[in-house]
C-alpha cells in the first residue's frame, strides 16, 4: 500500500509539473491585445507555473518524507525550488515597480 501511495504521489508530481509548464507557457505566449484586462494571459501564465511548481514540490516532499528518496528527486526538487524563487523574485520586483 505504501509503494502504491508513493507511485501515485510521483505521478501527481510529474502531472502537476508538466501541466503547469504546458498551460503556463500557453497562457504566457497567447496574444493579449489590451482590452479590459491587458496582459492577463501573461500574469495567469506565471501564476499557473507557480501553482504547478508548488503542487509538484508538495508531492515531492511527501515522497521524500514517507519513502526513500532517490538522488535524482533531490536534484529535481532543487531545480524546481530555484525556478520558483526566480519567478517569485520577478513577480515581487514587478509589483514593486508598479506601486
Amino acid at each position: 500500500m505504501r509503494s502504491l501511495a508513493l507511485a501515485v504521489c510521483a505521478f501527481l508530481s510529474v502531472l502537476a509539473a508538466c501541466g503547469g509548464i504546458l498551460l503556463g507557457t500557453f497562457l504566457i505566449v497567447s496574444p493579449s491585445g489590451g482590452g479590459f484586462f491587458p496582459n492577463l494571459g501573461a500574469i495567469l501564465g506565471l501564476l499557473v507555473l507557480g501553482a504547478g511548481n508548488l503542487v509538484s514540490n508538495i508531492c515531492n516532499g511527501i515522497y521524500c518524507w514517507f519513502g526513500e528518496p532517490p538522488r535524482w528527486l533531490g536534484i529535481v526538487t532543487l531545480v524546481q525550488s530555484l525556478s520558483t524563487l526566480l519567478f517569485a523574485g520577478i513577480l515581487v520586483s514587478g509589483m514593486a515597480r508598479m506601486s
